[in-house]
């Protein structure tokens, strides 16, 4: 049976990319919320949690911080992921077509250059990756999203234009966490 690695965001989220791309031989698990990442690895669902700390261009993911105290999880490594944006949209449409783009804040905000260069009004979502969604069941040429490569795939985007970000250093560190087995093996020790 396959590893399991929990992650938050819809499938096609950047963490769902960092999953498959540092993780191959793990089964990546879409958790809603930051919590339910930490509660799968903490039940056995899975055997890591995948958690963003910080953002070179966004700065610190502030709910993680509040987070991390209160998980039974320890710390066993980090990922760094270079973000690469890409302005996705429905079949037909194309860069000349597109009016709007829609994705979470912070991927908008790192695409600020090219969105006013192509004229392309910002609209904030949820997320990336349900951005992409979105779009995916709109049909509508004139609308497109921000989000990852995987996105686009998953949701049978097309790739109208890659590397929109107008930071080429723009990296995301990534928390590896698991079960603190060595507390466990303390608490079951017979010390008499």
């Amino acid at each position: 049976m396959k590893k399991k690695i929990a992650y938050q965001g819809r499938p096609g989220a950047y963490s769902h990319l960092v999953c498959i791309k540092g993780f191959p031989n793990y089964e990546p698990v879409s958790c809603e919320s930051f919590e339910e990442v930490f509660k799968k690895t903490e039940n056995n669902e899975t055997e890591i949690s995948l958690i963003p700390i910080e953002n070179s261009q966004a700065g610190r993911v502030a709910d993680i911080h509040n987070l991390l105290p209160m998980s039974n999880l320890v710390i066993t490594g980090e990922y760094f992921h270079k973000v690469s944006h890409y302005l996705l949209g429905c079949k037909g449409s194309s860069l000349i077509s597109i009016k709007t783009a829609e994705s979470h804040l912070h991927a908008l905000a790192q695409c600020k250059g090219f969105l006013v260069k192509n004229k392309i009004k910002p609209i904030i979502s949820a997320d990336t990756a349900g951005a992409a969604e979105e779009i995916s069941k709109t049909k509508d040429k004139s609308r497109a999203a921000i989000a990852s490569e995987l996105a686009a795939k998953i949701y049978d985007l097309n790739i109208i234009s890659n590397n929109i970000e107008d930071a080429t250093h723009n990296t995301t560190r990534f928390l590896i966490m698991k079960e603190n087995f060595e507390e466990e093996r303390l608490k079951n020790t017979d010390y008499i």
